[in-house]
């Protein structure tokens, strides 16, 4: 999604000195959009966090986690303000880290066939088919997101939640 988003605008992620993710910025009507990819496994991604907030004088609140989840069909989003991690690693290394009140938006990978390949599916790569759902949800997710992350998490997290049905 982040690389979606850049792409968007036109941005490059560049390396932060001597710290664990690479980032860009923008601004818009006087806020900020800093967009991170952390360069940790995904179960230590909280790991990141104590340079992020550092780098960029940020809490938790500031933070929209984007995440996989295998409980959506591939490409279908959904946005929450707080929650859990509901047994996600990256989601569980983040509230060991800053807690749990940060937004956060799940990205459907859908579940594999054979329970016993979750890890294979996780880190694997999605069908075409898959991926070509995937594309092209996030494509509209980030043109709805870009209208709106200027007037907040409210705004933001109503954009994400927008219906998101493949059209027939």
């Amino acid at each position: 999604m982040v690389n979606c988003w850049a792409e968007r605008r036109g941005l490059s992620f560049r390396k932060a000195w001597l710290r664990p993710f690479l980032f860009l910025r923008t601004q818009e009507a006087g806020h900020e959009l800093i967009l991170v990819k952390p360069l940790t496994f995904v179960n230590r991604t909280g790991l990141v966090l104590p340079a992020l907030f550092k780098k960029f004088d940020a809490s938790a609140q500031d933070i929209l986690a984007v995440f996989d989840q295998m409980d959506l069909p591939p490409g279908r989003v959904r946005a929450k303000p707080h929650g859990s991690s509901a047994g996600h690693n990256g989601l569980r290394s983040l509230d060991q880290a800053m807690g749990t009140d940060y937004a956060r938006l799940a990205v459907g990978v859908g579940r594999p066939r054979e329970a016993d390949r979750v890890i294979d599916h996780v880190l694997g790569r999605p069908s075409a088919d898959e991926q070509q759902a995937i594309d092209a949800r996030l494509k509209s997710l980030v043109e709805r997101l870009d209208r709106v992350w200027t007037k907040g998490w409210e705004a933001l997290i109503d954009a994400a939640n927008q219906r998101n049905e493949p059209s027939s």
